[in-house]
């Protein structure tokens, strides 16, 4: 299946956007990228004195540092998709009890078992599992401190509940605030940066407003709009 990343600038100015047509971001995306980062950096200085070599190199060191290789990427995309299928499995099976411990071992069953396979580092399952976390984070303030706006599109991780009934969806939202209060204000804040494995949807840049529509999981591009590295979940 392929995959599109939509660019859509602030809606006070004029409406852009670009697509990778893959679920990867592709050779001649990462060079388009380095080519965006090079003109900034001679934008900033006026385009006096520097050399347009010295910016390529340097903008396809920071590309290259913050982007993962199209063979890091797939392999981080197979671990996520994993990851999501575990933990959207165990909150399937919670029945009339659920509360904050529920979502703490919806993620720590679905770590072993990814673990367990063998085939990923700590590392990645330890990135992927830090996104996963704030992805549901993010799903639960969406839907409000009662799940008042429990959607397909809201929902997220959620929705292998949103037809269990009001009672169970009534404790549901009661324990996943409780989940919240204990994670603290780290998921609160819930900052994605350019090259993290996210689920689809819209980022907005953080430094000019720039927003990324992502249609199927995939790594955050730098922002095209100004280059900044650092989104919200919008």
């Amino acid at each position: 299946m392929a995959n599109s990343v939509h660019s859509r600038k602030n809606p006070a100015r004029t409406a852009a956007k670009s697509s990778h047509k893959s679920q990867e971001i592709s050779s001649e995306e990462r060079q388009r990228m380095i080519a965006e980062a090079a003109y900034f950096r001679a934008l900033e200085r006026g385009f006096t004195g520097g050399s347009s070599l010295d910016d390529w190199l340097i903008a396809e060191r920071e590309i290259n540092r913050l982007l993962p290789s199209p063979q890091q990427q797939k392999h981080e995309r197979a671990a996520y998709d994993k990851l999501r299928a575990g933990v959207t499995k165990v909150l399937a099976e919670a029945r009339d009890t659920v509360n904050a411990e529920t979502l703490k071992q919806a993620f720590e069953r679905a770590t072993a078992e990814l673990k367990k396979t063998g085939e990923y580092t700590a590392e990645t399952v330890s990135k992927i599992t830090a996104t996963l976390r704030k992805d549901m984070a993010s799903a639960a303030m969406k839907m409000g401190p009662k799940w008042e706006t429990f959607s397909e599109k809201s929902s997220d991780l959620f929705e292998v509940w949103r037809d269990r009934g009001s009672v169970f969806l009534g404790r549901a939202a009661e324990a996943v605030a409780d989940w919240l209060r204990q994670a603290g204000s780290k998921l609160e804040q819930q900052v994605y940066q350019t090259g993290e494995m996210v689920h689809s949807g819209t980022f907005e840049c953080t430094g000019c407003g720039e927003r990324v529509v992502l249609e199927t999981p995939a790594h955050l591009p730098p922002c095209s709009q100004c280059m900044k590295t650092e989104f919200r979940r919008v």
